[in-house]
């Protein structure tokens, strides 16, 4: 017995096919063979769907292969080429599915050994030698008559069969899947008086009506226009059950709100100036982990404000009405912190050479004093990196952190912390005796 059909018995018996099993095996075979490259094609699809290390497990006889989900079998090879084979075979696809994920790993061994995997060939019988005393002449022609008739009619039969199966599996067995890059869902809302734009793709159905329905709920089905696009190639957008929940505070006349992936671009300048306040000051607050650029405040409102030829001094008083996150309990910038650095780097360039400005960093009052202090070094040390990599030179800044120790609110409720956690600068004195120039010293000490 081959070990082809040793291979065909053992899934008979280990996976309760019985009979069944001689046409999935023929089935997934033949669909080895038919890829264009060979084993080596295959080998370089499956790299390809990231599943290099399992197919190389069945390339080596001996060694233990790694198992095959049925789910990765599909990225592999494709839908259409797994329900092609599900229906030549006779099974529903998601049993096939399983089956094939047991059988394709010993089949690739088989054909890796230098033993191809074939079809069985329909052979004709031969016809018995007739055995005892020599037959007598015309006993003898009319044999060799009918042999002569026999062989050609099997080689019609042959032929017959041979083309309807042609015809049965014209299809080809290979179909690469196509893979396709995901794409980065987005969503963006332009309002304009009463009337809203929105365009956009989102993955699926669900989250196309969970935006929809949001937004006709809140403007009218008759102010909404434009439309969002069914990309199943796109990304789950994390920020869309955040957006629906809170879309009734982020409207009014001229607000553009543009998500796309892990970005947000916003637009307010055309809002009055309350309005506009309230609406960055929503999205910082539940949108901070996005890279978001746009948003205003006072403080972006003070520097825009500053003339010319403003004094340190007078720089200084903007830069403190402006607001910097970290994530908590670290020294990484949150992604609505971007604008901010910008203005103030654009605003420090402004001054003299020769002046010295004093980037602070305040904690509030939650953990001990060590680690807190530490963690204000760390946070100062990182904006004043953050302002040498827009521009300003490093003489310029000295970092200083105070961990909790100048409070400005009461550190027993959320408030107050939020008041105590902080940036702040100032003016350094010519005379001053300050040795940390290097905003990255105090990591040397």
């Amino acid at each position: 017995m081959s070990a082809f059909e040793r291979f065909i018995d053992d899934a008979a018996v280990r996976l309760e096919l019985g009979y069944r099993a001689r046409s999935v095996v023929n089935v997934l075979s033949r669909w080895i063979a038919s890829h264009p490259l060979g084993l080596d094609g295959l080998a370089q699809q499956f790299e390809q769907a990231g599943l290099g290390a399992q197919f190389r497990s069945w390339q080596r006889p001996g060694e233990s292969s790694r198992p095959l989900l049925a789910s990765e079998l599909e990225h592999a090879i494709g839908t259409h080429a797994l329900v092609t084979m599900a229906r030549r075979a006779g099974f529903p696809p998601g049993t096939f599915r399983v089956i094939a994920c047991e059988l394709l790993p010993g089949l690739v061994t088989l054909a890796s050994a230098a033993r191809p995997v074939r079809a069985a060939a329909f052979r004709p019988a031969r016809l018995p030698r007739l055995r005892g005393s020599t037959p007598a002449p015309a006993r003898t022609v009319q044999g060799l008559a009918l042999r002569g008739m026999l062989w050609p009619l099997a080689g019609v039969a042959l032929i017959a069969f041979s083309t309807w199966l042609l015809l049965k599996i014209r299809a080809p067995h290979w179909a690469p899947p196509v893979i396709t890059e995901q794409r980065d869902a987005r969503l963006s809302l332009h309002q304009y008086g009463n009337r809203l734009l929105v365009q956009g793709r989102l993955p699926s159905e669900a989250a196309r009506r969970q935006a929809w329905n949001a937004l006709t709920a809140l403007h009218g089905r008759d102010a909404v226009r434009g439309g969002i696009a069914l990309d199943p190639a796109t990304r789950h957008p994390r920020w869309l059950d955040r957006l629906t929940a809170r879309i009734q505070q982020l409207e009014g006349d001229g607000l553009l709100l543009d998500f796309n992936g892990d970005t947000l671009r916003v637009d307010t300048s055309a809002m009055v100036a309350a309005r506009r306040l309230e609406v960055s000051r929503l999205l910082r607050r539940h949108f901070a982990d996005l890279q978001t650029t746009g948003l205003w405040g006072p403080g972006l409102a003070a520097l825009a404000a500053l003339p010319a030829q403003a004094d340190a001094t007078t720089v200084v008083d903007a830069l403190n009405q402006t607001t910097l996150k970290f994530r908590a309990g670290s020294a990484v910038l949150t992604g609505d912190s971007t604008d901010t650095m910008d203005a103030v780097a654009a605003a420090l360039t402004l001054l003299p050479a020769g002046t010295r400005i004093d980037v602070a960093a305040h904690t509030d009052s939650n953990g001990r004093a060590d680690a807190n202090l530490l963690l204000s070094q760390q946070r100062a040390a990182t904006v004043a990196q953050a302002l040498q990599e827009r521009g300003v030179p490093a003489a310029m800044l000295v970092a200083t952190g105070h961990g909790h120790q100048h409070p400005i609110a009461d550190n027993r409720d959320d408030a107050g912390r939020a008041r105590n956690r902080r940036i702040t600068y100032a003016v350094v004195a010519p005379d001053s005796d300050t040795t940390a120039a290097d905003p990255l010293a105090w990591l040397e000490r």
